[in-house]
């Protein structure tokens, strides 16, 4: 998970510009459950991280915040840093792999946020990930996972013969602050048996005011797509139950017209008939 992208969390920062529809819905479902310790798996350079944190200052809960990519955890602190004492101490960030990594203390909420479940790309790791989120869950606890729905009308055009890679302009963003604009252009190659979608990101950025031709980087990376009934499955396979599947961030159900979906499982309290459940 150290694609090009996340080296450059400015970037980062400014592809997701004015873009809160799904931290002020992922904060919602968080709060409706009046937890005391929330992990987020993925937490990058804090778009949720910290406003779950301020929201933990009001309602007393603590975030931690799991990025394995050093220069997203190094921009998450330094946005961390300028923002109140009671907000900083309710946030912790770690590095480690939410693949594998363990907690000393369990939590009522573990969230996913930003289709990072993606850069799953065996089977392995997926059931590694659920698992290890369900250990780090207590009883009763919820492993919320955002993802988007496939788009298969993206793939059409790689899965002709022989296979073609449009270019798409998917992103034109602009920093209000500094008129820093970035255009992001986008092919996409489908492998439909292995659910793969291999991504190249273009991207231009430019200064603004600058004549100068603009600085150009590129990002490539492997993407697993995740259909419904695969992600319900990885729960139920994993000792989950599935409370609810959204497909948007009011939140609505999921339906045909739908581009997200946002999974609810549930770690239960005991399995049926008694006893404590294992993944």
């Amino acid at each position: 998970m150290t694609e090009a992208i996340y080296r450059r969390p400015d970037d980062y920062d400014l592809e997701h510009e004015g873009r809160d529809e799904d931290i002020d819905g992922l904060v919602r479902l968080v709060r409706a459950r009046r937890p005391k310790r929330v992990l987020e798996l993925g937490a990058g350079s804090g778009r949720l991280a910290i406003p779950l944190a301020r929201v933990g200052a009001r309602e007393a809960f603590d975030v931690v915040g799991l990025e394995p990519a050093e220069e997203m955890r190094r921009a998450a602190a330094q946005k961390l840093g300028a923002e109140p004492e009671q907000v900083r101490k309710r946030l912790k960030l770690e590095p480690g792999d939410m693949r594998s990594w363990r907690a000393p203390t369990s939590f009522d909420v573990i969230v996913c946020a930003d289709s990072s479940v993606s850069h799953l790309l065996t089977l392995e790791d997926q059931l590694s990930t659920w698992r290890t989120a369900f250990g780090n869950l207590r009883p009763d606890g919820l492993f919320i996972v955002d993802v988007v729905m496939p788009q298969l009308f993206a793939y059409a055009d790689s899965m002709q013969t022989p296979p073609r890679s449009v270019v798409e302009i998917d992103l034109d963003a602009a920093d209000p602050e500094t008129g820093t604009r970035l255009l992001r252009y986008k092919t996409t190659l489908y492998e439909p048996h292995e659910q793969r979608a291999r991504i190249r990101f273009l991207y231009d950025k430019f200064t603004s005011g600058s004549t100068e031709q603009p600085r150009r980087s590129l990002s490539d990376f492997e993407s697993h797509v995740y259909f419904p009934r695969e992600l319900q499955l990885l729960y139920l396979c994993t000792g989950f139950v599935v409370d609810a599947v959204f497909g948007d961030y009011r939140p609505r159900p999921l339906r045909a017209t739908s581009r997200q979906m946002i999974a609810v499982g549930r770690r239960p309290a005991k399995q049926e008939g008694g006893g404590t459940p294992r993944p």
